[in-house]
């Protein structure tokens, strides 16, 4: 299901990169040009992240320790940054984890290794081709309300894409951390404004995961 998914986004983002410039009397080549330039500013896009200061060497050792549970590479850097936030980006040939200081110490270890999971399924290398262009469309929306239209086309695969993942790497973790599920209901709790088109609620996950959970 999921690679039908990442091949139907991808021929999403193919034809309208490369299509509308057709549509438009733009020959082959330019729109082939087009479409290569919009892929790669989304690869690089999804690789951009904010601007942090190193973690702190607890912040390193949970991840370096959540890493080898999963049985996933070690991140090439840790860094933290202000509130709460978590995410794995690309970082040279390996991948970063970004953390905010607002997470608490006895949650930093469940939501790393859902960063992790992700990193473990290879959802970082098809994530500029796939659901990220869906992901880029929303950010850029929320500044420039018009942009939510273009974004529909994005979200008709993205969004299922991005549920597919998200619950497939909370999946992964709860078995890795029987204390996963209790922590993604917290984290719900504690996040319970934060909505979002593209990926499903945090209270949506902790249902699913309980599954999981109970299959530790």
């Amino acid at each position: 299901m999921i690679a039908l998914l990442r091949a139907g986004s991808f021929l999403v983002n193919l034809a309208l990169f490369g299509g509308v410039p057709l549509v438009c009397g733009v020959d082959l080549a330019v729109a082939g040009a087009l479409a290569l330039i919009c892929f790669l500013l989304s690869w690089w896009a999804c690789g951009v992240h904010p601007r942090g200061e190193p973690a702190p060497p607890s912040f390193v050792a949970v991840a370096r320790e959540t890493a080898r549970l999963l049985e996933a590479p070690a991140p090439a850097a840790v860094i933290e940054l202000d509130g709460w936030s978590a995410a794995a980006v690309r970082s040279g040939r390996g991948y970063a984890l970004l953390l905010g200081n607002g997470v608490a110490a006895e949650h930093q270890a469940a939501v790393l290794a859902h960063e992790i999971a992700h990193v473990r399924n290879g959802d970082l290398f098809w994530e500029p081709f796939t659901d990220g262009p869906a992901r880029l469309l929303l950010a850029a929306a929320a500044r420039v309300p018009p942009l939510l239209v273009a974004a529909v086309p994005f979200l008709l695969l993205g969004a299922p894409l991005a549920r597919i993942t998200e619950l497939r790497a909370d999946a992964i973790a709860a078995r890795c951390l029987p204390s996963y599920h209790a922590v993604l209901q917290e984290v719900a709790q504690v996040l319970e404004g934060r909505t979002s088109l593209l990926y499903p609620s945090l209270r949506a996950r902790a249902r699913v995961s309980a599954r999981d959970s109970l299959k530790h």
